[in-house]
């Protein structure tokens, strides 16, 4: 027995329609000339009912495999035989990816492992009907329980949201008051350096004019009667002196370093903090019709 979809809006005022039994169908080329004709057959490839008139054109004419039945034998699905990405007529189901799928989506399953083709199947892997009503009326069932538990869960989420939104400020408070500490430490390191370099420096040079002051009383005495050594020695505290006032006049610079762990949290932006998501399932659904 064929099934068909409808197509578009235009097929809405097509046909009459008592309950769930389609009384009469019009012929969708006629509607497109302004003419209103029943229609007989049904084009289950191309998805389109027609009347005897133009049952033969649309077959010569209009390219394509065209699997014409009865109007009579058609069993209206409603859509539910079109591909929802590329509305074509499904003709596959791919089982590593339980979906089913239209010539179109070949061009991404046409490769998967469990590809298999409807028109195939055999008669007797199909589900029974009376099992499958009995599926439906069940998954109806425990949707409506789902329907009702997400109105319960919505306090429960508020809840969660806020305990997300007090778990996150705690870390913040947590984050500046550690940085804050830090920041203290080492303005404390900095101040204590530049004291102890400003008394360091002082000594060296405080100590180095009274090496010169010494060496300036004798300088004359030396230079006339002084022995080799003693003037070799002289030059020498000379030299000394001099290496010492040449260091002193490198300012220090002084620069903060991190953790690398730190600078990869920065470079990270906004993502280095995600949310969490956990499901507890407390509904059994059907796995399989």
């Amino acid at each position: 027995m064929a099934t068909g979809g409808l197509k578009d809006s235009n097929r809405d005022n097509a046909g009459d329609f008592i309950g769930e039994c389609s009384v009469t169908q019009a012929c969708e080329p006629c509607i497109k000339s302004n003419i209103s004709k029943p229609a007989t057959v049904f084009c289950d490839d191309c998805n389109e009912y027609l009347c005897d008139s133009c049952k033969n054109p649309h077959i010569v004419y209009k390219p394509g495999k065209h699997n014409i039945v009865g109007y009579l034998d058609i069993v209206e699905m409603k859509g539910m035989d079109r591909c929802l990405e590329h509305n074509k007529k499904i003709k596959f189901y791919c089982q590593d990816h339980a979906k089913l799928c239209c010539t179109s989506c070949l061009i991404v399953h046409g490769k998967c492992g469990k590809l298999e083709e409807i028109d195939s199947v055999p008669e007797i892997e199909l589900t029974d009907i009376d099992d499958l009503k009995h599926s439906l009326i069940k998954l109806d069932s425990e949707a409506d329980l789902i329907i009702a538990e997400s109105k319960r869960q919505d306090s429960d989420l508020n809840k969660s949201v806020s305990n997300v939104n007090t778990e996150l400020d705690e870390i913040q408070i947590r984050i500046l008051k550690l940085f804050k500490e830090a920041q203290n430490n080492v303005q404390s390191e900095a101040n204590a350096f530049k004291s102890e370099e400003i008394n360091r420096r002082y000594a060296v040079c405080t100590k180095v004019k009274e090496d010169l002051h010494t060496i300036l009383t004798i300088c004359s005495a030396i230079a006339e009667r002084g022995t080799p050594q003693q003037k070799y020695i002289i030059s020498k505290r000379m030299e000394e002196n001099n290496n010492m006032i040449q260091a002193e006049q490198v300012t220090p610079d002084l620069s903060v370093s991190f953790p690398r762990e730190l600078t990869s949290l920065l470079e990270m932006g906004t993502d280095f903090i995600k949310l969490q998501i956990q499901k507890e399932v407390k509904l059994q659904l059907l796995e399989q019709y």
